[in-house]
């Protein structure tokens, strides 16, 4: 629970910021001569992965903003101001912001599996009563993407990426060519990798170097067989839910396609990060790649051709027998920026309020069609609520349409394992799932393995 003051703080203050005028008053943002010396900058950490310009452009956006209101109000002036990392180090740089006595104003992650520690422990400012004070915030974003900031059912972040669900990339032209129909069930799904297989293609693309595009089979899976609420608890740092039949039969289900050549013999040793999987699946050598949907931008990329007239997609299948809802969806609802606690304490110069109150208040222009359409522009798909009217300005409507729709009707939308549990999980989680895929471990080894691994016990502050 959080403490009496921070909810007051919450409760009424971000209100009583706006209302008096104390919230950001602000020059330029990133692209500007950055704060002067009566003004003061909030600083943000976000990976430098090449779509760090629609935030950039959300800060210059901001920062034109506040500068008209400054003037209209005499109030002390903020700039945003964006700490980039390389992205291949920035979960090494947030941990280590998130436990620092001089964290960044505000901090960008994935979900809430980066965050949880920090959130438990009150490093981080919980956001329920800020988007019940403004409405824009939360009614603002489809349910679906904006669970994926929760901790403990409260939310601790504001969406400000694009979403990427993992769905089932299929060639069109080999299916045709085989007499073969998108596989809309688990049992067609299975019928049609033998077809597949006995044609000498391989059914599914799988970069299992990186085991975390292993774990997206045993996510979908168990959200199919058990329903949402069987991640919950694992999320939620129940240990006993890796136990959970559903878990079980998942892991019984991928050693089945793995046992039957379904990703073929050296999945082990291709690596999706470095583009080998991709590769395979474009060329003909895969039927089907199962991926977030970031492999529609690397398709276009390197192998337009294909994109254009052979690349198909569609969700992953429902299974028969199974509890979860077939509309639910598993991947990265949005990306997220969430403040630190530590933002506001205050100082002579600048009172607190009005430093935490300008961080909240930059949280707002995100919800705005502006930032939509910036969004959109940079290829990405908004979970603004009202970002179906303006999907035309994509550079592929077709395939933004169809993930904005299928996030819209989600009932759950699970984020993916990997960026779920709590990170004591992780390591274990990744070489458990190679394990189990490369024939080292059976379901058995694989759920009891992770039942037994405990999670540290949060600290007090």
């Amino acid at each position: 629970m959080l403490s009496p003051d921070r909810r007051r703080f919450l409760g009424t203050g971000a209100a009583a910021l706006i209302s008096t005028g104390l919230v950001a008053t602000g020059l330029a943002g990133c692209g500007g001569d950055g704060p002067t010396a009566d003004s003061y900058a909030l600083t943000v950490l976000v990976p430098e992965d090449g779509a760090d310009s629609v935030l950039e452009a959300a800060a210059e956006r901001f920062g034109r903003s506040a500068a008209a209101d400054a003037a209209k109000s005499s109030g002390t002036p903020a700039s945003v101001e964006l700490r980039r990392v390389p992205a291949d180090a920035y979960e090494a740089e947030l941990r280590a912001s998130l436990s620092s006595a001089d964290s960044p104003d505000l901090l960008f992650h994935w979900g809430s599996g980066s965050i949880r520690t920090a959130a438990e422990e009150y490093r981080l400012i919980d956001l329920y009563d800020l988007m019940l004070d403004n409405p824009e915030l939360g009614a603002g974003f489809l349910p679906a993407a904006l669970t994926g900031s929760y901790v403990n059912e409260r939310p601790y972040g504001v969406p400000v990426r694009g979403t990427r669900p993992v769905l089932l990339f299929y060639n069109k032209a080999l299916f045709a060519g085989l007499g073969l129909r998108p596989p809309s069930t688990w049992s067609t799904l299975r019928l049609v990798a033998s077809r597949v297989t006995k044609a000498g293609i391989t059914p599914f693309a799988l970069g299992g170097s990186d085991s975390w595009t292993e774990v997206m089979w045993l996510a979908y899976l168990v959200e199919r067989l058990g329903g949402p609420d069987v991640f919950r608890r694992i999320q939620a740092g129940d240990h006993t839910g890796w136990g959970d039949p559903a878990v079980l039969r998942a892991a019984r289900e991928v050693t089945s396609l793995a046992d039957a050549g379904a990703f073929g013999d050296d999945f082990a040793t291709v690596s999706y990060t470095e583009g080998s999987a991709t590769a395979r699946f474009a060329r003909g050598r895969a039927a089907m790649h199962l991926m977030d949907s970031r492999e529609h931008a690397a398709l276009v990329g390197r192998f337009p051709e294909f994109a254009a007239r052979h690349l198909g997609w569609l969700p992953f299948p429902a299974v028969e027998d199974g509890k979860g809802d077939p509309r639910n969806l598993v991947g990265t609802p949005a990306g997220y920026l969430s403040v630190s606690d530590l933002t506001g304490r205050g100082s002579e110069a600048h009172p607190g309020g009005a430093r935490r109150g300008a961080a909240l208040d930059f949280l707002k222009t995100f919800s705005t069609p502006d930032h939509t359409d910036a969004l959109l522009k940079a290829g990405e798909v908004p979970v603004t609520a009202d970002a179906a009217r303006r999907l035309g300005a994509s550079p592929h409507p077709e395939f933004t349409r169809f993930q904005y729709e299928l996030v819209r009707a989600a009932p759950a939308f699970a984020l993916n394992w990997e960026q779920a549990v709590h990170p004591s999980w992780r390591t274990t989680l990744r070489s458990e799932a190679g394990n189990l895929f490369a024939g080292r471990s059976t379901p058995l080894k694989f759920t009891r393995n992770l039942r037994e691994h405990r999670i540290p016990a949060a600290r007090s502050r």
